[in-house]
């Protein structure tokens, strides 16, 4: 693979980080990322990047258009000299101003966008910080709830609610009857 595909590989590995993944909704990386999908612009691109775009290159009306689609994103600037640079920082800028979930832990805020868990955490010290999280603020402790019941308030933060109370019952976070009829919070 030559130098086009590490960058890629560099760019695709960055977008997918954990502290990025918040990102997957949002316009601005949804422009930086639909500007790189094209194969010629992604070599274009990555030849900035590694600063190997020869003088005359440029001219040519192919390398122009995708210049600008470059520039436009904001991915490629151009100095005074008339040289071509490319930005890092556009892919660390700030998404559109969205507020923190309330109450949300800080170090599972990146999983939610617009109030609702976009991802459950991989990680078993981080799922299990949000199924406290979850089970905190979703139950009482001095209640039964049904099936029905469960499913509906996970609903109401993931669509996979199957999964999320699973991994609660697992962890001991819920407890399940022996008949299956229903479930409630543990103690902490």
């Amino acid at each position: 693979m030559g130098c086009t595909g590490v960058v890629l590989r560099a760019t695709l590995r960055h977008c997918d980080l954990p502290e990025n993944r918040k990102y997957r909704k949002d316009p601005l990386m949804d422009q930086l990322l639909s500007a790189l999908a094209d194969p010629e612009r992604l070599k274009l691109y990555a030849r900035i990047v590694l600063d190997d775009l020869p003088p005359r290159e440029e001219d040519s009306a192919a390398v122009r258009r995708h210049l600008g689609r470059l520039v436009k994103a904001g991915l490629v600037e151009r100095d005074e000299d008339g040289n071509l640079h490319a930005d890092p920082a556009v892919f660390r800028r700030g998404r559109s101003a969205e507020p923190a979930p309330s109450g949300v832990p800080r170090r599972l805020v990146g999983f939610f966008a617009q109030g609702r868990l976009t991802s459950i955490p991989v990680r078993p010290v981080v799922r299990r910080e949000l199924l406290v999280h979850l089970t905190g603020t979703l139950f009482d402790a001095d209640r039964s709830y049904t099936e029905r019941e469960i499913n509906e308030a996970f609903r109401t933060v993931h669509d996979d609610t199957s999964a999320l109370r699973r991994y609660c019952v697992e962890t001991g976070l819920l407890i399940r009857e022996r008949d299956g009829s229903s479930y409630r919070r543990a103690e902490a």
